[in-house]
């Protein structure tokens, strides 16, 4: 039995949905709350915390959007995956400088949520378990490197954040874009390149896809690939850059990035919404040595650089 049910909140303007949803959720044994409006979902997260919300972008009034848009001005780091059934990429950016933990195309696949809420979960209590593991970082480069076998015992982000507020005064906006850069980073070169996982298998739900993953970290030449990290804030340069390379096989980059070049609306599937998001949220993307190493970087304004 679990020693704490994860609990739920289902915003959606049609009831018929919201209650389909919440039995879903039910059999999955999350406890479950629902709101048919985005007025009445920020009343409910005011009085109960809640594990991940699960919202429709397109209500009226209060979009789902608006609605994420308004707790994080409250401050709450609350998780929020958003339901659509079309995303253009203008929205897709504001959703992701926002912080939406993930996407949900509409119709709503059961299976598919289930396991984005699961893996979104297990992230989260990645990152809460790994406390204080540096209290202060003097230089302006951390560079470092992963063990596969470990990587679920680290929280790549927390690290990052400690050395980033070391390092730069800037908004919190800016901030989150970065993180948010580097966990896509790191899991993508953990899945993709490291285990090297297909399509299907990605889709498998949290426990199928840790059994996996537990396979193929008991080969020896997936065991012993390493994952090389690095974090630069130049203040000569007034930028910072992130680079993260792994010993897997590489991939079609180029097609890739040709692909999402021409698409009208965004993928926001598995094995698009990563490329995605680092396109979009940095000012330079390359890919270097067949697509094992990946390099975002980030002007900055002078202005906003931290004293050394």
């Amino acid at each position: 039995m679990k020693s704490k049910t994860p609990r739920v909140l289902v915003v959606d303007d049609s009831l018929d949905i919201a209650k389909s949803l919440s039995s879903i959720l039910e059999l999955n044994e999350f406890r479950v709350d629902t709101a048919l409006n985005g007025s009445d979902a920020l009343r409910k997260i005011q009085s109960k915390v809640y594990d991940i919300v699960v919202c429709d972008i397109e209500m009226p009034g209060m979009s789902g959007l608006d609605f994420l848009e308004r707790i994080r001005k409250d401050g709450r780091s609350q998780e929020v995956i958003l339901m659509t059934g079309y995303l253009e990429p203008e929205y897709f950016i504001r959703a992701i400088r926002l912080g939406a933990s993930d996407f949900i195309n509409k119709p709503i696949d059961s299976s598919q949520l289930v396991n984005a809420i699961e893996h979104i979960l297990a992230r989260k209590s990645d990152r809460e378990t790994l406390g204080q593991l540096l209290s202060r970082l003097d230089n302006a480069l951390l560079s470092f490197v992963i063990d596969p076998g470990k990587y679920v015992q680290h929280g790549i982000s927390k690290v990052c954040t400690h050395f980033l507020q070391q390092n730069l005064a800037v908004p919190q906006d800016l901030m989150t874009e970065l993180l948010i850069c580097v966990d896509e980073m790191v899991y993508n070169a953990f899945i993709h390149g490291t285990l090297g996982l297909t399509q299907q298998q990605r889709k498998l739900d949290h426990k199928h896809l840790q059994e996996i993953i537990s396979e193929k970290l008991a080969q020896p030449h997936i065991a012993a690939r390493r994952i090389r990290f690095e974090l630069c804030v130049s203040h000569e340069d007034d930028c910072v850059c992130i680079s993260v390379e792994d010993d897997g096989d590489g991939f079609d980059y180029e097609t890739c990035l040709q692909k999402l070049l021409k698409e009208s609306a965004l993928n926001l599937e598995d094995t698009g919404r990563g490329l995605a998001v680092l396109y979009h949220l940095s000012d330079s993307l390359d890919f270097l040595d067949g697509g094992r190493k990946v390099r975002i970087s980030r002007k900055l304004h002078s202005s906003q650089l931290a004293e050394a």
